[in-house]
């Protein structure tokens, strides 16, 4: 009766292990792990192994692959193995069971075939191994052997058993082995011969999709930052995701939720303790509780933090076997412990010992500071709460911390100080210099304000320099330029032996506030040093920032092709280094955008402007005004009407318009200027001159834009007057454009006093600073008569016939190769009413209008008459203000 009982009980747990796992309505489809399992049995591939920790989902994706089989008809075999599996007879008895399961109702003849066959006691029975072969081998087709829970076998006799299997495989037989580590058999030669696949954690852990899917099947919606933050605690692994999940329906907070889900979560330490570490040995389970404090370890690093020479041995075994432990990197070898079973260790380590905790974190700190590891040394200071240490350390790695990229380490870390060693004046510095850089104005002005504002009071030439370099950078993000400023720049000039980074922190400050003083050489200078330090010390960061500058040098001075290839070259370095969204760009893309509405590539310079605004971080006062006053140049030129086109420009500005360089002031002057004359619009064309001689005073910028004015009212000799000395060379401006406009000026007077050789000699000038930079907005604005000496002049400019060509065409002239008309009243203007249309508003004769086209005043006349009867008016001035009500003029 016993024995009945017995043999009963042995078949009823048989029965379970050959029973596949159902699958539960919410299990995700494994997908694109089935399609790669395809490809690898379609290449030959007749083993699988599928190794990865506990709840990773191997048994899932093992019983997806069975129930994708059986529907195509292909015989799978399941065995879920379990420690009596480590007899060979007992192993092989559940195979041919689990074989003759799987073609029963397929093959008849096979079924009774492998029933046939006896299951052998020792693991190398070659008889039976034979009679296997050629009962497999009779099928039509492929059988598949899934076997679950292969980590279970470790006797020497199942194990060969196993390898027995492998090596001599039936040609028609395919195998999948499940196991959480790699078991000790011939895998390894069999996937370099191309006879096996191997699907690993890393391959089964859930991607955004899937892990999206999961949660919908639990009736949970999370939106996209929940979702990423998810992915980022449980790693993928889904039994995290899942116990994750069982939470999450119901939270009311989710966001809060996820972003404390850890290991400590009693459903997710329960499963860790029972599947992981009750696994381990007491001694292996206290070496992870020891060095937890740290997200990756080295062989080293372990030891030191355990104290056992060994522990490098130990991570390599615990990798091995798949124990949520991961090798990452190649030489040297280090290794890192899943985020949740981590999370777990720390807060079970700190329950069991806090004080330990902290001097493991000090002799981490130890040893990242021994390795050159800057940043972990700082962070693992201020976990153990050695605030002297993690002072000592913010004054040794601070700068260079900051510079190569980690200021929001050194602020967090200096928010976790005592008040006290905050005000000490290196400390206070950093964090300054630190809050500049993440754009935190106020932050920073209080750090600086603990030292004081004066950095001569200071003994230490380490001090000095770094004081004035953090006053510099305040200065310069806050737009502050006053005579202070020149000061610090001459002190910022300090020679500091040793102090690289110091030096080369202040000679980008130095040299981008000097642009502001138009010491363009200086700042030049100051600029290309630094760029060659950054380049020597691998400062990347810094030397974007100088290449952007140096850009911002070449525009201030009107060297186009300087622009183009050195905002070019920022742009390409910024990409290469995935930095072009980064807050240093914003100059370098405005600078671009310049260029191109330069060049009348509107799509262009929108698409630059776009990127402008598509960067989340605080721009510099000139940055900031600069970009949207030329948003709102493009605006304008893309206006019909021209009032509404001066407008739109006047609004750009702001009440305090002192935060643009004069280079800036200079451009957007003089296109609202050409435009509100365009408009003749006399009190907004009074109030951008009025701005531009409060912020430019009385340089070349401002008395072109006062000839400008005067030749609009028609005062000729006092227009002729302003204009001489920026033409003699007396006064410079400050950007090109202002002194091409001077030029097209003289040679307008010229044509109107009949002096053709003079007014060829002034167009020349225009176009021997305009062609090299491929400037043409200024002779788009400029006169009828500048437009017609282009056209009649063509083939008598030399190496400017080109560029004359191109204006040509860009200003709508005889080669544009199309006829503009505009309607009225149902009746269109041609084009040479439209051009004369142009001149009505100026206080221009018929006569000068008529030398301007090159046309008889009878003509114009004509041409006239047209006009007024197309707008059903009759005299001049109503014309020009029906031109404006369509938006003509």
């Amino acid at each position: 009766m016993a024995a009945t009982t017995a043999h009963a009980g042995r078949a009823s747990v048989l029965e379970q292990k050959l029973r596949v796992p159902r699958m539960p309505p919410s299990v995700v489809p494994r997908t694109r792990l089935l399609r790669d399992l395809e490809a690898a049995e379609a290449e030959g591939r007749a083993l699988t192994l599928v190794s990865a920790p506990a709840g990773a989902g191997k048994t899932m994706l093992l019983a997806q692959w069975w129930r994708r089989l059986r529907p195509a008809g292909v015989p799978a075999a399941w065995l879920a193995l379990d420690d009596h599996d480590d007899d060979p007879f007992v192993l092989w008895s559940g195979l041919l069971r689990a074989c003759g399961r799987a073609v029963r109702g397929l093959d008849p003849a096979a079924e009774v075939r492998l029933a046939a066959l006896t299951p052998p006691a020792d693991a190398g029975n070659r008889g039976f191994m034979t009679a296997f072969a050629e009962a497999v081998d009779a099928l039509p087709g492929p059988l598949w052997i899934l076997l679950d829970d292969v980590h279970v076998i470790s006797s020497p006799r199942g194990l060969a058993c196993l390898a027995g299997l492998l090596r001599y495989r039936p040609a028609r037989l395919r195998i999948m082995l499940g196991s959480r580590f790699d078991p000790p058999l011939p895998v390894a030669r069999m996937v370099l011969d191309g006879q096996a696949a191997e699907v690993r954690a890393a391959d089964l852990a859930f991607d955004r999709a899937e892990a999206d899917q999961l949660l919908r099947r639990r009736q949970i919606r999370l939106d996209e930052s929940d979702l990423s933050l998810l992915l980022e605690r449980t790693e993928g692994w889904a039994a995290g995701l899942c116990m994750a999940a069982l939470s999450l329906s119901s939270q009311e907070d989710r966001t809060k939720y996820i972003a404390g889900f850890a290991g400590d979560e009693r459903p997710v330490a329960d499963y860790l303790v029972a599947e992981v570490l009750d696994a381990l040995s007491d001694d292996t389970v206290e070496l992870l509780l020891a060095t937890a404090v740290t997200e990756t370890l080295t062989s080293g690093l372990a030891s030191r933090l355990a104290g056992r020479a060994d522990a490098g041995a130990v991570l390599a075994r615990l990798a091995r076997d798949n124990a949520l432990v991961s090798r990452v990197g190649r030489a040297p070898t280090s290794y890192r412990v899943h985020g949740l079973l981590r999370s777990f260790l720390l807060a079970e380590a700190a329950r069991r010992d806090v004080e330990a905790q902290r001097r493991a974190h000090v002799a981490a700190s130890h040893w990242f500071a021994d390795h050159g590891m800057r940043g972990p040394a700082l962070d693992h200071a201020a976990d153990g709460g050695d605030w002297l240490r993690t002072a000592e350390l913010i004054d040794r790695y601070g700068l260079r911390l900051l510079l190569s990229g980690d200021a929001s380490r050194l602020t967090a870390t200096v928010r976790r100080l005592p008040d006290e060693l905050v005000t000490e004046p290196v400390t206070a510095l950093l964090a300054a210099l630190a809050a500049l850089h993440d754009g935190a104005l106020a932050a920073a002005r209080r750090h600086i304000d603990l030292v004081g504002r004066d950095p001569a009071e200071h003994a230490s030439t380490r001090l000095r320099l770094l004081h004035t370099t953090a006053l510099l950078c305040e200065a310069r993000l806050r737009g502050d330029r006053g005579p202070d400023l020149l000061r610090l720049i001459e002190l910022s000039e300090e020679p500091a032996p040793g102090e690289s980074d110091l030096l080369l922190l202040a000679a980008v400050n130095r040299g981008i506030l000097r642009i502001w003083f138009r010491e363009y050489d200086a700042a030049d200078e100051d600029l290309r040093g630094a760029l060659r330090m950054a380049r020597r010390d691998g400062r990347d960061a810094l030397a974007l920032e100088c290449l952007s500058y140096l850009a911002v040098i070449g525009a201030a001075r009107g060297d186009a092709d300087a622009v183009v290839r050195r905002t070019a070259e920022t742009i390409e370095f910024a990409a290469r280094r995935g930095w072009s969204g980064t807050g240093r760009m914003p100059p370098v893309y405005l600078l671009a955008a310049g260029a191109a509405f330069q060049r009348l590539d509107q799509a262009e310079a929108a698409r630059y402007l776009s990127l402008v605004g598509s960067i989340d971080a605080d721009l510099e006062p000139e940055v900031e005004l600069s970009a949207r006053l030329l948003r709102a140049c493009l605006a304008a030129a893309e206006t019909a009407n021209r009032h509404e086109a001066a407008r739109v420009l006047r609004r750009a500005w702001p009440y305090d318009d002192t935060a643009l360089l004069p280079v800036s002031v200079s451009y957007f002057c003089l296109a609202e200027l050409q435009l509100a004359l365009a408009a003749g619009d006399r009190p907004a064309a009074t109030e951008v001159l009025g701005r531009a001689e409060r912020l430019l005073g009385e340089g070349g910028d401002v008395l072109v834009l006062r000839a400008l004015v005067h030749a609009h009212d028609g005062r000729k000799a006092a227009a002729r007057a302003a204009l001489q000395p920026v033409l003699g060379g007396t006064l410079a401006c400050h950007v090109v454009n202002a002194e091409i406009t001077g030029w097209l000026l003289a040679a307008h007077f010229a044509a109107e006093l009949d002096e053709p050789a003079r007014a060829h000699e002034a167009l020349l000038r225009a176009l021997e600073l305009a062609a090299p930079r491929h400037l043409y907005r200024e002779f788009v604005a400029a006169s009828g008569r500048v437009r017609s000496l282009l056209i009649h002049g063509r083939g008598r400019f030399g190496a400017y016939d080109d560029f004359v060509r191109a204006l040509v065409l860009a200003m709508g002239g005889e080669e544009a190769g199309s006829e503009r008309t505009a309607t009225v009243s149902g009746e269109a203007l041609t084009a040479r009413e439209l051009e004369l249309l142009r001149d009505l508003p100026s206080l221009l004769s018929l006569e000068e209008i008529a030398d301007a086209h090159v046309l008889s005043v009878n003509t114009v006349k004509t041409h006239l008459k047209a006009i007024y009867r197309k707008f059903e008016v009759g005299s001049r001035r109503q014309a020009v203000d029906r031109a404006r009500e369509l938006g003509l003029l």
